[in-house]
């Protein structure tokens, strides 16, 4: 299916990107690049070499050449990148001069599929890397990235290993059957595979299926610059989320959460203050920033400081928030007593046109009927979401289908190898505990089957 004694080639990267780089992989990766590079370059050292690349007889442009020397590298392989800043037509004949009978144009995933196949990475750190380019949010791609260091891989190992003990144990057990000798006890065995379920099981509940938080939709706070989204974020993801300060402009970046609600799940992020006239580059990117991401929430909590004189500023700028399904909170109410409370409602009704929800971060006044508020919303407007979300979603690795069927089988076969034990069938329980131990070797082992293999790298891009 793969061939790894020819060279490959394929733009890395995005479509668009006016930084274009190009990569080639194997034996004749640097021989090509001594072909269309001119510079001074040591070929028999890895590095970073300035020059330029020949796109034809009376073209050349000024690029780097990246030099990555066999095992020392992504794929195992000899491996040459080109970065150069280009246009797509040249991008295009530069790739047409590469390509030649020792050269062929990559398949989808395929440095990835040698990295691989050469040992460099398990097949759940391969499938990882897929996983963190189509990242959709911040929860998923810590959890890619976690699958990528070899997370899932070490957790498998460890109950391998255990397995691979109680097994030796029980089967020199069934060796010396006529002696009187005990390895292990019916009820020691029991005890090491019960637990051992429960690790598989934690595994799956620990896990953060990468398609549900795919699809798992965003709330976003907004307002302007010392509204209180910060320190509400903070007290409704339960951590110290955002950073909280009197400064304004302290939040800078989009930062985000996973809310679980009574009865739904979301992505909760704050951004940063919206302000009427962006000052320099910084405050306008951090503007985009904001507004980009609250155009993409389902529903926006759009936070106004209640204790601030006038809020000209605030209806100005929630024009900015392009999203049907706002809930109007009014944040700091603990800064007001009672009386002057109702009446600054009452103000703020007039002046939007809508019920603000009096919260308080500091003393907690409302945040139970916020989030009562935010999950009826959130199930109104994707009531076809939630059935997929009756699984906690509490952490750490991203799994996809092909683990949680090799876990779940894993599982399956440790329940009936307690329950052979219990039964007095040792030699049976043998035989699932095998199998238990075929179920894990799956999530990173290299026999896997051609087919497999295809199906998973054929879901990657072009160039990774």
């Amino acid at each position: 299916m793969y061939e790894l004694n020819d060279t490959i080639a394929a733009v890395s990267s995005p479509a668009g990107s006016h930084r274009v780089i190009l990569r080639l992989s194997g034996r004749q990766a640097i021989r090509t690049a001594k072909d269309i590079f001119t510079g001074q370059v040591d070929f028999q050292n890895a590095g970073v070499y300035t020059g330029h690349f020949f796109i034809d007889q009376q073209l050349s442009i000024k690029g780097k050449l990246y030099l990555f020397l066999s095992p020392a590298s992504y794929t195992g392989e000899d491996l040459v990148e080109i970065h150069i800043y280009s246009n797509p037509a040249v991008t295009e004949t530069l790739l047409s001069n590469i390509l030649n009978n020792e050269v062929r144009l990559a398949g989808p995933g395929e440095f990835t599929a040698r990295a691989y196949l050469n040992g460099k990475m398990d097949l759940a750190q391969a499938e990882a890397v897929n996983e963190i380019i189509f990242s959709s949010n911040q929860l998923q791609l810590d959890a890619a990235e976690k699958l990528l260091a070899g997370k899932l891989t070490q957790s498998t190992k460890e109950i391998k290993t255990e397995i691979l003990d109680c097994l030796g144990n029980l089967e020199a057990g069934l060796d010396f059957s006529t002696e009187d000798i005990e390895f292990i006890t019916t009820a020691q065995a029991v005890e090491i595979l019960t637990s051992l379920k429960e690790k598989a099981e934690n595994i799956l509940q620990g896990s953060i299926s990468c398609q549900t938080v795919i699809d798992m939709p965003s709330v976003g706070a907004a307002g302007t610059v010392n509204a209180g989204k910060s320190s509400l974020t903070n007290i409704l993801l339960g951590c110290e989320r955002s950073i909280v300060s009197k400064n304004p402009k302290t939040t800078r970046d989009v930062l985000e959460g996973l809310l679980e609600l009574d009865h739904s799940k979301c992505v909760f992020f704050d951004c940063a203050g919206l302000i009427e006239n962006p000052q320099g580059i910084i405050d306008q990117l951090t503007q985009q920033a904001a507004v980009e991401a609250l155009r993409h929430a389902i529903v926006v909590l759009f936070c106004v400081d209640i204790s601030k004189p006038d809020w000209n500023e605030d209806i100005n700028l929630l024009k900015l928030i392009d999203s049907g399904d706002i809930i109007f909170v009014a944040a700091k109410a603990d800064l007001l007593d009672n009386k002057k409370l109702c009446a600054k409602l009452n103000q703020l009704r007039q002046f939007f046109g809508h019920s603000f929800l009096p919260v308080s971060s500091k003393t907690k006044q409302g945040l139970k009927e916020l989030l009562t508020t935010i999950d009826s919303h959130l199930i109104s407007k994707t009531p076809d979401k939630y059935p997929a979300f009756s699984e906690p979603v509490t952490s750490s690795i991203a799994l996809t289908a092909r683990h949680k069927k090799s876990v779940a089988q894993a599982i399956e076969n440790l329940t009936d190898a307690i329950n052979q034990l219990k039964a007095g069938n040792d030699e049976i329980a043998t035989m699932m505990l095998r199998s238990v131990y075929q179920n894990f070797s799956r999530i990173e082992q290299q026999d896997i089957d051609e087919k497999i293999l295809s199906n998973i790298f054929s879901n990657f891009c072009i160039g990774k």
